[in-house]
Parts: C-alpha cells; structure tokens; sequence
C-alpha cells in the first residue's frame, strides 16, 4: 500500500510572500474582524507566516447597509492611520478592496464606482443556496463596463455543477478559491468540488476568507494539502500578484 504524505498550509510555503486577495479584517464592518487590536493581532499572525500582501474586502451587501465604497475607504483611512500611530510596522501591506453580493443593490453600488483590484478586477459572491435573478447577464454587463469579474468561493455554491463553472470560463468570469475549502473546514462536498476545481484548472486566484483567526487558525496546520494540490495553488499565488 502506498501513502501519500500531505502537508499543512503553513508547512507547504505557499504563504512565504504571498498576496491574499480575500479577507475581512478591515475591523467593525461587517461579519469579520471587530477590534482594532483583533485586525492587528490577524495581520501580525498572517505575516509572522509568511504572507506580504493582504487585500481588506468586506463584504457590501444588503445584510451592512452602511457598507458603500465612500463609506469604507474612510474606515480603511482610518485604520491605516491607527496602524501609523501606533508605530505597528510587522504586518503585511494592505489595500482595500470589497466582496459585493450581486443582489438588488447591486447596481447602485455599481453607479458609485466598485472598490477593485488593480482599478478592475472585482470581487462578486451570490446566496450560497440560490442565484441572483439574471446572474450571467449581471456578470455579462460587469463586463461590458470594462470590469473584471472574480467569482469568490464558487465551490461554495450548492446550485453550481461543472457546467456552470465551465460556462463562467468560457465568459471571461475568474473564479478564486478559498484555500482553506480544501481542507475539509466547510464540509466534504465543498472540499470534494474545490479539489476537482483546482485539479482542472478552473481557479485564477486564492485567498483565506479570513473573518476570525481563532475560528480558522488550526486549521493552517493541519496536513491535509497533496503534492499536486501546493503545485496548482503555487500558480494560483502567483497570478494574485498580477491584483496588487
């Protein structure tokens, strides 16, 4: 019988200098980070591992009524500003951005300018359970408005199958990949969907998803990630480069 020996997040390397282009650490903003010192203590934690490059994206939904670009760009100002006067320097660079659910008010935010990556690349997310009414024109007209559409965690979606990510390729939509969905943290059918994706080459991109670093922070050890696997997410992280 053969085995084949599986390594951790952490012990794989893919962190050492990696940019993580999904994140809500932007603190008291939405589901995610709510203290200064909890958003600090998760950049000190994600450096001290390696990673040098960290996008903030809360999420603009419905659910956080107040989350406009204008909005948190002053929250964003206004973390960075505590970051220099406290004099905390052992974190990795950051930037915001956002992860917009495409729902309703999907479009007025898009009037108001999106918050993206490299000026037009921009994070989307739909219910988990159900697509937005229209979902391929939506991402058809984000396009067509010179913006670059990147589906967070598609394996996330129970409505999904293969064809639906096979559509979105041939679209021009990205998909990126919650890295820690290969380790089993959201269930065995979204680590068996996340695993087929990346082993197809479906993903352009990867980031943590990171909401509570208590939650997830075990999580980065456990050996669970194959040769193969560390190989397709190496791309992955490389391609995040190109967002910053």
């Amino acid at each position: 019988m053969f085995f084949t020996s599986k390594k951790s997040i952490i012990a794989s390397g893919l962190l050492d200098g990696a940019t993580d282009v999904h994140t809500h650490i932007l603190p008291g903003v939405d589901d995610g980070v709510k203290y200064f010192a909890e958003a600090v203590e998760s950049l000190r934690w994600l450096r001290n591992n390696g990673v040098g490059r960290v996008y903030l994206t809360p999420h603009i939904m419905s659910d956080f009524s107040k989350n406009t670009s204008a909005f948190l760009s002053e929250r964003f100002d206004s973390f960075v500003e505590g970051l220099k006067e406290e004099g905390i320097t052992d974190i990795p660079e950051v930037r915001l951005a956002a992860e917009y659910m495409l729902e309703a008010a999907f479009e007025e935010h898009k009037k108001d300018g999106l918050l993206t990556f490299a000026d037009r690349h921009v994070l989307v997310e739909t219910s988990y359970l159900t697509p937005p009414l229209g979902l391929m024109q939506i991402l058809e007209d984000l396009l067509e408005s010179d913006y670059l559409p990147i589906l967070a965690h598609p394996e996330r979606y129970r409505y999904m199958d293969m064809n639906d990510y096979v559509l979105l390729k041939s679209q021009g939509i990205k998909l990126q990949l919650n890295y820690m969905s290969l380790t089993g943290v959201y269930g065995t059918e979204v680590r068996k969907k996340a695993e087929t994706l990346l082993q197809e080459g479906h993903y352009d991109h990867t980031g943590s998803d990171l909401h509570h670093l208590s939650r997830h922070k075990d999580v980065y050890a456990l050996p669970k990630l194959t040769k193969h696997q560390i190989f397709n997410l190496q791309l992955l992280f490389r391609r995040n480069q190109t967002l910053w």
